[in-house]
């Protein structure tokens, strides 16, 4: 069984796939904090009425029957999202053009760990309630 293919573990995917990359852009806000001229960049966000748009619309999000004759809904797969880079906003730029602000960037990579966390144990969790439905709970 491919864990994957349950539409729940395939969004947890990606969103730890999204987090891991804004943890990468993030670092490298960071690297570059003495970089003259550097502007950060944060990952867009995504909203999760656009991702259950874009899955049901290319039928990612399906309806589980049991029965032939039970309400069929046309199927598909639509599980990739596009990242992109984006500039932030930012107040106030050092002398030499460098707009990161150490402090925000923390508070990004700390909210960003939390979330990844969350993911994780939503993820463990439902893993292991599948264990217990299939007689495996040890």
């Amino acid at each position: 069984m491919d864990l994957k293919s349950i539409s729940l573990f395939s969004s947890l995917n990606q969103k730890m796939s999204w987090l891991a990359e804004r943890q990468k852009v993030l670092a490298q806000n960071i690297a570059n904090a003495n970089t003259p001229g550097y502007i950060p960049k944060d990952l867009k966000k995504i909203s999760f009425k656009a991702h259950l748009d874009q899955t049901g619309a290319t039928g990612g999000l399906r309806m589980q029957t049991t029965a032939r004759g039970h309400m069929s809904v046309a199927g598909g797969s639509g599980n990739s999202y596009e990242t992109k880079v984006q500039d932030t906003k930012f107040a106030m730029s050092a002398q030499d053009g460098n707009a990161v602000n150490l402090e925000d960037e923390l508070i990004k990579m700390a909210e960003t760990q939390m979330n990844y966390g969350l993911a994780v144990n939503l993820y463990r969790k439902h893993v292991s309630m599948i264990k217990i439905a299939i007689g495996r709970d040890r």
